[in-house]
């Protein structure tokens, strides 16, 4: 009896040791290219990952310029072209205007007529979804949207911020200066969504907005120096009027509607209007709004005012072909599958990835803020992105100076590999 209960209990440890048993862990072998690619693919992103919880890599900044009154009054073209040597080296600048300069605001606040807006789901783009329909606003209606998104932002993450009593309506550009709730603060929260997506954040942004139908921030010219002119036939042959005087923000070539056709800008030939390319668009943003990573369509001049609100961050790389092939190169490598798929991703303008991932990649990335009154040139080729930090209006378009040609010609040359016709040849 005994000699049989030993057998049974060493037979049941046998069969539990003879359980515990495991096969040898084999490792994962790819079985063709494609299952190669996408292991390499997995293990570069494994690493990419990790490197976002790294402290950020500095940017530089990209070069700031301050024309005097003289060179205001004249042509910009011209002025660009001369800091062209320093600035396109870094693919965007900013322009700050002399003191006394400002141009009133002529967007018709009062305006019943409502602009369509996009959902950007921040926390998602990254992965270079499209965008879906926000809701339709007039202008009064989306300030107030934008001001309650930022408030709502503020009060939920920075509840002992202090609004400034200067601060009329919570649009002040100065609203974030000797604060808790920081410009390099909110850049934080902004790539954290992106990037580990901390959060799900939804916002609504008025982006081109055709100033055609709802009217430009500038006082339109009387001497016929926009793409669709209204002449006064008493303007003609006056002289050109001085600083900061009434007649000077409608007719001086800085105003938005009158650069494409300035003197020496390749646009002025162009005589019919394309809007987004020489007849302005409007931006009406809000708290992380953004202006993903792209380029200008023909590789074209662009050139942005800010006419009121919150700062603007902008982020641009330079427009070498090496360059701009170097962020292409991280974008299939972060995005390999929907590239496949999507070949021309970047033109739809839906995408944003952090400048350290282009760092890591060997692109040099620079930054801005730009601040109400300032302007941001981009160069032909330059990619560039941004968001805002609050509630904001700008106003945006193309021109295009003499060294361009050369870059419109390689811009339709890449087109045809998309089958994406220019927007003029």
């Amino acid at each position: 009896f005994c000699s049989s209960r030993v057998v049974c209990n060493m037979s049941s440890i046998n069969h539990r040791t003879k359980r515990r048993r495991r096969k040898p862990i084999q490792p994962y072998r790819p079985t063709n290219s494609v299952e190669e690619k996408l292991l390499q693919q997995a293990i570069q992103n494994s690493k990419d990952e990790t490197s976002r919880h790294q402290p950020c890599l500095s940017l530089p900044a990209a070069p700031v310029f301050y024309p005097t009154i003289e060179e205001f009054e004249g042509n910009p073209i011209h002025y660009i072209e001369r800091i062209r040597p320093i600035a396109e080296a870094y693919g965007i600048c900013k322009i700050v205007p002399p003191v006394g300069w400002n141009p009133p605001f002529c967007v018709d606040k009062d305006s019943k007529t409502k602009f369509q807006t996009k959902e950007q789901l921040v926390h998602r783009l990254q992965e270079g979804i499209s965008f879906g329909d926000g809701e339709e606003y007039n202008v009064a209606e989306y300030e107030k949207m934008a001001i309650k998104t930022g408030k709502d932002w503020r009060d939920k993450h920075y509840p002992n911020h202090q609004v400034q009593k200067n601060v009329k309506d919570g649009i002040s550009s100065n609203h974030f200066q000797d604060s808790s709730m920081s410009l390099e603060k909110l850049e934080k929260d902004y790539w954290d969504i992106v990037s580990l997506r901390t959060k799900e954040v939804t916002v609504e942004y008025g982006n081109d907005v055709d100033t055609s139908e709802f009217g430009s921030g500038f006082p339109y010219s009387e001497r016929g120096r926009c793409v669709e002119p209204k002449k006064e036939p008493k303007n003609e042959n006056l002289p050109e009027p001085k600083f900061g005087t009434k007649d000077y923000y409608k007719e001086t070539w800085w105003n938005l509607n009158n650069i494409p056709c300035a003197p020496d800008s390749i646009l002025r030939h162009v005589r019919v209007g394309v809007t987004g390319i020489n007849v302005p668009w409007l931006y009406f943003g809000c708290l992380f709004a953004t202006f993903c990573w792209h380029n200008e369509d023909n590789y074209l001049y662009s050139i942005n005012y800010h006419h009121r609100g919150a700062p603007k961050q902008w982020y641009g790389v330079p427009g070498t072909k090496k360059d701009a092939d170097g962020l292409e190169r991280v974008f299939r490598a972060q995005l390999s599958m929907k590239m496949r798929d999507v070949p021309d991703l970047l033109h739809h303008i839906t995408t944003m990835l952090s400048p350290k991932l282009l760092q890591n990649g060997g692109v040099p990335v620079c930054k801005l803020t730009q601040y109400a009154g300032e302007f941001v040139v981009t160069f032909p080729r330059s990619f560039h992105s941004g968001f805002s930090y609050g509630p904001n209006v700008g106003e945006a378009v193309n021109f295009a100076c003499h060294d361009w040609i050369a870059y419109g010609a390689d811009a339709n040359e890449r087109y045809r590999t998309f089958a994406r016709p220019a927007v003029f040849s």
